[in-house]
């Protein structure tokens, strides 16, 4: 079960992230309000035509399965839904912090590694009961930490990244020699910073932690959602343990009826499928 998280002081490894965009926390803001509607919402998302410009074809994307073209941002509000604006805001900024100073391909790697877990989380969490829109955060928000490492540390981080790659090193230990937290820490203290909920954050910090048991709730379901998508072959670091399709569809209750159910080659063809069209 999840504990409420005591919110701790910025380690200083994260005192170098970038300030968050203003639109986004006014986004992140307006959507923390219960009593936002779409009309404001949009009216705000129209003063950063760059994101407006994502979040439209994030809504006319195959993952969406809109029925016709979304040409409105409230349309796409409401196709996208209000808590995945909230989400799409916070990793689009992130990804504008990082995308001038961080190599291409590592960056991209992390998000789609992302997105690919999402998409995962998102359909577990349908066959478990489990909320969707909690767990599709989740799956794209887990590695919050390595962009904000990245934002602040763009050469070492990605530097590091490659050395653990080429020598087998562990990447969280090597995170903690090198910046005194790992990705993990550091994604749940980012997330509690920007006012996710802790569930969130908690989920977060634990998501390197090895499932053990059936998926029952947002933590495992992180834990097993990022590792069937390296398994996919959308790693975005060398795992530390590299698990077996067979073992991941175990701890996954009536996964059967899930559309990645059937064969590893099956759901590869139905995620690119998913993914076409969204921002990356």
């Amino acid at each position: 079960m999840t504990e409420q998280l005591a919110r701790p002081q910025a380690p200083w490894a994260l005192r170098l992230v970038p300030p968050f965009p203003s639109v986004a926390q006014r986004i992140l803001a307006l959507v923390n309000n219960p009593d936002t509607n779409v009309s404001e919402l949009s009216e705000l998302v129209k003063v950063d035509p760059s994101f407006a410009a994502e979040l439209l074809r994030f809504a006319n994307s195959a993952l969406m399965g809109a029925r016709r073209k979304v040409t409105s941002l409230p349309m796409a509000i409401v196709v996208v839904g209000i808590d995945r604006v909230k989400t799409i805001a916070t990793l689009v900024s992130m990804n504008r912090m990082v995308r001038h100073s961080v190599r291409k391909d590592a960056l991209r790697k992390v998000w789609t590694h992302s997105l690919v877990t999402a998409v995962i989380a998102e359909e577990i969490a349908r066959v478990s009961r489990i909320a969707r829109d909690a767990a599709y955060t989740a799956g794209l928000l887990h590695n919050l930490g390595t962009l904000g490492l990245m934002s602040a540390y763009p050469d070492e981080y990605t530097r590091m990244l490659e050395v653990s790659t080429d020598f087998g090193f562990d990447l969280l230990r090597t995170e903690q020699d090198l910046f005194e937290i790992d990705h993990c820490l550091a994604g749940s203290y980012l997330a509690q910073d920007w006012d996710f909920p802790d569930e969130l954050a908690a989920a977060i910090a634990v998501h390197h932690d090895d499932p053990s048991a059936p998926v029952s709730d947002l933590d495992s379901l992180v834990q097993i959602s990022w590792r069937l998508a390296d398994t996919l072959g959308y790693a975005a670091f060398s795992p530390k343990r590299e698990w077996t399709w067979e073992e991941l569809m175990g701890l996954i209750p009536r996964s059967a009826g899930a559309w990645f159910g059937g064969s590893p080659t099956a759901a590869k063809a139905e995620i690119a499928q998913r993914l076409a069209g969204i921002p990356q």
